[in-house]
């Protein structure tokens, strides 16, 4: 096969299959840059590995998405009225937080949940499917803006992307906009509020490179962005600080369940909280929110007695857009219309289907059912039923060409989608991919390499 152009079998859309059928499609793309600071950042952030090409989004693929995953958002913020009569506790309960992470995430003031998250998707034949939705400023991702910015460095990529008038979001400036929102509805006056972005202390050694380079691209777009972790906070004259600079608002890096670990943890978690609350610090996003990011609360979605209060855009979007996905228990459950035992009906169906943990990170716990034996898989799903895990419908990713620097050709690979909603914007993607051969489970953890989306239509 020959570098003249790459083959069009494998384009996702006719965006896509222009960029392969043209000069800037022969070869592979890599981020350049005569500073040699910009480039450190951005292979730091992302591992140093490398998708060869970006990926493209078409106008009505990005107006789609913002509106399917405001939707699922939506819903999962109405689950505890819809479900629970308003109760947060029984909806927190329900999705697996034990009492002292409940009363921790809802602790009075109790905040609305905030809009900011990533969805993971894969893309398959028919359009996106979500596999889960991280809601909660706990995010990785918000650097890749720059890798854009870099690629664009190369003449090629450049030249196509101005003939097609392409744009990118900024998930950095959307998330600022919302920072300085944050600041501005606490009573800050002006429009460079101080932000911390703050991480629980034991954890801080290892996050903190990422926190600083979070911290210089907020900078740019007038944010002062302080890194940090819990151990440096003070009270001092009813305002929060840290290290002496007074802050208005903190971006939380710190988890419910670093803060719930132990009884150390969980008495300093109640100090700090009580001093945000008394010094009207508002937390960004709010303990609370991840209760909705929980895949147990994604399962909800499934359950007929959730369905059965949907309007017919509601339930269409559901079952569009949201594989089916079922807490994983022992007994009888609903599947589909149909009363069936739970793990029978998964051990019928093993190669359909993988297995994962309610609250989990990378992959890590992830079980899909095509990978292993009858045994190993019934082995899984016992000890699952045990556990707090999800089961849920396999999704493959559609196989995309991407340049090959081994081999005179393209080669096959998928993507994992994080798609980033900050408000009520899709504010930009970020890429995990690997070879199609060895795919099973798209993450850092498994040494995927990394990338970036540009769009036709609206930045």
């Amino acid at each position: 096969m020959t570098t003249a152009a790459l083959p069009t079998l494998l384009a996702r859309n006719a965006l896509t299959e222009r960029y392969l059928g043209s000069p800037a499609g022969t070869a592979a793309v890599w981020p350049e840059s005569p500073d040699p600071a910009r480039l450190e950042a951005v292979h730091g952030a992302l591992e140093d590995r490398f998708l060869t090409r970006p990926a493209f989004l078409e106008a009505v693929e990005v107006e789609r998405l913002e509106s399917d995953l405001n939707g699922v958002l939506d819903l999962l913020f109405s689950l505890p009225d819809r479900l629970f009569d308003g109760d947060a506790h029984a909806f927190a309960a329900a999705v697996g937080l034990r009492p002292e992470q409940a009363r921790i995430a809802l602790r009075p003031p109790v905040p609305e949940p905030a809009r900011i998250g990533r969805a993971d998707l894969y893309h398959d034949a028919t359009g996106f499917r979500l596999l889960e939705f991280n809601i909660s400023s706990a995010l990785g991702g918000f650097d890749t803006p720059e890798l854009n910015r870099l690629l664009l460095e190369d003449e090629r990529l450049a030249g196509f992307a101005a003939r097609e008038d392409l744009t990118f979001p900024d998930a950095v400036g959307a998330l600022a906009d919302l920072l300085r929102a944050t600041a501005r509805n606490a009573g800050c006056d002006g429009d460079t509020p101080t932000v911390a972005l703050m991480d629980w202390w034991p954890g801080y050694r290892k996050t903190e490179p990422k926190i600083r380079a979070l911290a210089a691209l907020l900078e740019r777009y007038g944010v002062e962005a302080v890194p940090c972790h819990t151990g440096q906070v003070r009270e001092n004259g009813g305002r929060i600080t840290v290290d002496g600079r007074a802050v208005d608002v903190v971006h939380r890096y710190f988890t419910l369940g670093e803060l719930t670990a132990d009884a150390a943890s969980l008495a300093r978690a109640e100090e700090l909280l009580d001093a945000f609350a008394r010094c009207g610090t508002p937390v960004v996003s709010p303990l609370r929110t991840s209760m909705h990011g929980n895949k147990r609360a994604l399962a909800m979605l499934w359950e007929e007695r959730c369905r059965s209060t949907y309007a017919p855009a509601e339930k269409a979007l559901v079952e569009r857009f949201l594989p089916w996905t079922h807490e994983l228990r022992d007994g009888p459950a609903e599947v589909r219309g149909e009363e069936v035992d739970l793990l029978a009906y998964c051990a019928r169906h093993r190669e359909d289907l993988v297995v994962k943990p309610s609250h989990g990170l990378g992959g890590v716990g992830t079980v899909l059912g095509r990978s292993v034996g009858d045994q190993e898989w019934a082995d899984a799903l016992n000890g699952a039923a045990r556990g707090r895990y999800i089961v849920q419908e396999l999704v493959t990713p559609y196989p995309e060409a991407f340049p090959d620097r081994s081999v005179d050709g393209p080669s096959s690979w998928a993507l994992n989608w994080g798609a980033f909603l900050i408000g009520r914007q899709y504010a930009g993607a970020f890429l995990r991919g690997l070879p199609t051969d060895r795919a099973d489970v798209i993450s850092y953890d498994n040494k995927a390499y990394a990338g970036c989306v540009f769009q036709a239509g609206r930045p």
